[in-house]
């Protein structure tokens, strides 16, 4: 880097840290940097790092807390012959009225960071170095951190537990509930399936476990005999083993997508996120997207903050399952 072009930055960083009302150094009261999104940065890692991040819509959010209308109830379109809550109607008659049960929900923002501290013998080695190089990488490394952080509160958070927590999904799923024998089989997912279904879940489109119940699930397909272990190619080269990829839902004739999770423990969870009309069922709202921004400090140090102000929000818990006793080894 041009030597005058990083004097000049450096100038510019302590103009910005100077109350000018008392021309002194103030990094306690004043930030120099704006912060930036991070958002555009992690879309590569976000998959595989943090897969059940990865698969919840996210929304802006605004004020102090989240606020939404959750649903408790099915629809009720009369069932049977002779039931008392009829869709006809007669002519120049009126519908019969029905309602949806909604409960209001408020729920915080919660904070998740981690922060990324340049000490001076670090600053002095790196002399004649890329200072924003080692900076960009050290914050890449804390921001994978943040990911897989919040991917395990979107399953474990509990406030019960922890006040700085947001409720995931362990806590909020309480009506559709189930236990497991162990190790789980395409078999058991599609009776969860039918659970949703008569919930009024048409779409379940995600099944989360832990990396055991892939093989598990895997075994159960090789099982059947409809898979070889081993591909030979033309060269004599063996391909071994299977992946559980998705599962046909035999309500409905739709996929489910089979996503591991190294924070979901001995629960499993099958996922409505939305339907095909786009309305979203769960979703995690924003009021600060991922972003770094530099800490103020009096150390001599350099500080960045990685983090995020997000709450996730159940709107359909009754198009949710989990379900408990799963084995991880």
């Amino acid at each position: 880097m041009d030597f005058e072009r990083l004097l000049a930055e450096v100038d510019d960083r302590i103009i910005k840290a100077v109350t000018n009302s008392t021309y002194t150094m103030s990094p306690p009261t004043r930030s120099i940097y704006a912060p930036e999104n991070l958002d555009p940065k992690i879309k590569v890692v976000v998959p595989i790092t943090a897969p059940v991040r990865n698969l919840l819509p996210r929304v802006e959010g605004f004020g102090q807390v989240a606020t939404w209308r959750k649903l408790t109830s099915t629809l009720n379109p009369g069932v049977g012959y002779g039931t008392g809550i009829a869709m006809g109607f007669a002519d120049a008659g009126q519908p019969n009225q029905t309602t949806q049960s909604y409960s209001l929900v408020t729920a915080p923002y919660k904070n998740l960071g981690r922060d990324v501290e340049i000490g001076r013998q670090a600053l002095a080695s790196n002399r004649g170095g890329s200072l924003e190089d080692m900076r960009e990488d050290q914050e890449m490394v804390k921001t994978i951190e943040v990911l897989q952080g919040e991917d395990n509160m979107i399953l474990n958070g509990s406030v019960a537990n922890n006040a700085l927590e947001f409720d995931g999904l362990e806590a909020w799923i309480t009506t559709n509930s189930g236990t497991s024998a162990g190790y789980e089989t395409s078999s058991g997912i599609a009776v969860y399936a039918r659970t949703v279904y008569n919930a009024g879940s048409e779409n379940p489109q995600y099944f989360v476990a832990n990396p055991r119940q892939g093989q598990a699930l895997a075994d159960n397909l090789q099982g059947t005999g409809s898979i070889q272990r081993i591909v030979v190619d033309e060269q004599g080269n063996a391909t071994g083993g299977v992946r559980m990829d998705k599962i046909v839902n035999p309500v409905t004739g739709t996929l489910i997508q089979f996503v591991p999770s190294r924070y979901s423990q001995a629960w499993g969870y099958l996922l409505t996120v939305s339907d095909v009309s786009g309305q979203n069922w769960l979703e995690v709202e924003d009021l600060d997207p991922l972003s770094v921004y530099d800490v103020p400090t009096a150390n001599h140090s350099l500080i960045s903050r990685v983090y995020e102000t997000s709450v996730l929000k159940v709107i359909a818990e009754n198009f949710q399952m989990k379900v408990g006793g799963y084995l991880t080894t």
